[in-house]
């Protein structure tokens, strides 16, 4: 697989003019630190798209657009990735030889290897199911749900024996080595001979050109898990995927909506009642890649989770996730049923067709989810519920309808809509409003969506500038990182640096979460850490150090305990010196000190 090799994409972005290609598009002016201008992506009067002249990146607070010049190059002219290179290097006037990377050319193969796999037990697993006799109790299971013959041929449905022993077999008998079937995600880790799926209905999972690249497995029976999902691997992203997308996709198109629900059966459910355009995630949140995946091929989506409590904490996420990437979003709430594979094995088709169409907006949803959760009687529950609702407020990339919604929240709680606005513009000020995670309200979020962590803040500035302390970021555990987006980050640096990949959208293109890297784009933009990089660095360090102290002090007063019991003498001393030397250390850090 021929690529560009890092050191020739460095030239060309070293010698790239990128303020003089961002201005043939977008007139900006120089304010402090960064270039302002109105975005060319999204209808605006007042400038909210900035250009950082330290780093060169571009970043909208209206539609959340940002990048390197590269990014902006793509979505601007049209262009795929090598294009926009061969673009920036003919105007650098920079010589773009391509390599055939040993590193990428194996990972292809593993690809191929992996999708020929796939495929060919896809229809294994059909084949027991339909042919077999062992299949035919996952088969009556499947037809009393609903699902008739003609579902089940569409999506390849299929079902695994009992047995802990044939699929290895069977697979070596095919030529496959221990060592590639160890990383094809259908093997426990712990012991290459044992499947993940026996005994389980499996549901083929496949990207969007339709090829199988990983599994779901159901249990027929409640010992186990109920579902089990492939793990990643070369060829799956769970945040990435929605099962059911190709199957639906001319669907989508054709009535530019989608319809999110909460599982396999679910949408199985939903294509047997006609409506042919349901997905869903797999076993994970709803997120921002799989709304924008639904974005590019529609304009509205239906979120349609269960009706348990889990169920609407996910639909209250959702709802956020799919109106930031610009969706008109709603939400169904089945009723006579728990969800649609219960109403479809009960009710009917027609029933489940006929409930479809009461929808309602996203916005009345979390309203009067606000009222339901919070006692709005009281002035504290007034405030709680209008702090419940920053979030969605957050993901509207329209001035004009936050108004109208606000106007909407005063109107539903009985208060003003300036002290709504107001309430909203301090929290946005501060950071300091809540997503609900649980019960109750959890961690303050940030205008990015991103809960704004000292550890997403300090691995945030490590990718931000070109600084000393990389080798000691590097050696950092993902266990030292606490928060989730800050891992995410971490890795991909770890990942870009493997490549000898140094510049800011190269890293960032190594991470999987969006939310983490919007986070980066509307920091740097803002210029909130210009000029105290390093000092965030330095005291992220030491945070981390002081964490991995007190822990191995920990570790050692445990040790120690457990030596006295045996009267080790020897061995007490020679923890006691430890533990004294992490103690002075700690000192030097301010650390506290737990006798």
């Amino acid at each position: 697989m021929a690529r560009i090799p890092p050191q020739t994409r460095q030239e060309i972005l070293d010698k790239t003019d990128y303020l003089s290609i961002y201005q043939e598009h977008v007139r900006l002016q120089r304010k402090g630190a960064s270039y302002w201008g109105l975005c060319p992506f999204h209808s605006e009067k007042t400038p909210s798209f900035s250009v950082s002249a330290d780093t060169g990146l571009f970043y909208c607070f209206g539609c959340h657009k940002g990048g390197s010049v590269i990014q902006f190059l793509m979505d601007i002219d049209k262009l795929s990735y090598t294009e926009a290179m061969e673009e920036l290097a003919q105007r650098a006037g920079v010589t773009v030889h391509f390599e055939e990377s040993e590193k990428a050319g194996e990972a292809e193969r593993e690809r191929q290897a992996l999708l020929e796999l796939y495929d060919r037990l896809s229809r294994t697993f059909h084949w027991f199911l339909m042919q077999h006799p062992s299949g035919h109790r996952a088969l009556e299971i499947l037809q009393k749900r609903g699902i008739p013959d003609d579902l089940i041929e569409r999506f390849s449905l299929g079902y695994a024996p009992a047995s802990r022993s044939w699929l290895f077999s069977f697979l070596k008998a095919k030529g496959y080595s221990d060592n590639f079937l160890k990383r094809s995600g259908l093997f426990s880790r712990n012991d290459v001979a044992w499947p993940l799926f026996a005994d389980r209905i499996m549901f083929p999972i496949s990207d969007a050109k339709g090829r199988i690249i990983a599994f779901g497995g159901r249990a027929m029976d409640q010992d186990g898990p109920k579902y089990i999902n492939s793990p990643e691997t070369a060829l799956f992203r769970k945040q990435d995927t929605l099962f059911a997308f190709a199957q639906a996709l001319e669907s989508i198109k054709k009535t530019d909506e989608a319809i999110v629900c909460e599982g396999y059966m679910d949408v199985l459910s939903f294509h047997a009642a006609g409506l042919t355009n349901a997905v869903a995630p797999l076993g994970t949140a709803f997120t921002s890649y799989q709304a924008m995946a639904l974005r590019r091929k529609a304009s509205k989506v239906v979120l349609c989770f269960d009706t348990d409590e889990a169920g609407l904490r996910a639909a209250e996420r959702a709802c956020s996730i799919a109106t930031a990437v610009g969706l008109e979003t709603s939400v169904l709430l089945l009723e006579g049923g728990k969800d649609a594979s219960e109403i479809l094995e009960r009710q009917g088709a027609g029933e489940l067709t006929r409930m479809a169409k009461n929808t309602i907006n996203s916005g009345l949803f979390l309203l009067t989810r606000a009222s339901q959760l919070f006692d709005i009687s009281t002035m504290e529950g007034k405030a709680k519920a209008v702090a419940f609702l920053f979030p969605f407020l957050d993901a509207m990339d329209s001035d004009v309808r936050r108004q109208e919604y606000m106007k909407e929240i005063a109107r539903t709680l009985g208060v003003s809509a300036h002290a709504v606005e107001m309430d909203y513009a301090k929290a946005k000020a501060s950071g300091s409003y809540h997503q609900r995670d649980s019960a109750n309200p959890s961690v303050p979020m940030g205008s990015s969506g991103s809960a704004r962590t000292a550890d997403l803040v300090f691995i945030a500035a490590v990718i931000l500038s070109n600084n000393p302390f990389l080798p000691s970021v590097l050696q950092l555990d993902s266990e030292d990182i606490e928060d989730a987006r800050a891992k995410d980050l971490i890795a991909a640096l770890k990942e870009a640096e493997k490549e000898g990949i140094r510049d800011i959208e190269g890293i960032l293109s190594f991470c999987p979460d969006d939310a983490a890297v919007r986070f980066v784009h509307e920091i740097d933009a803002s210029g909130e850490l210009s000029e105290g990089l390093e000092k965030i660095i330095e005291d992220g360090l030491a945070r981390k150090r002081k964490k991995a102290l007190e822990k191995e002090r920990s570790r050692l007063v445990a040790s120690l305990q457990a030596k006295c019991a045996d009267e080790d003498r020897m061995q007490e001393k020679s923890i006691l010196e430890k533990i004294m030397r992490i103690d002075e250390e700690l000192k030097k850090t301010g650390g506290d000190l737990d006798e």
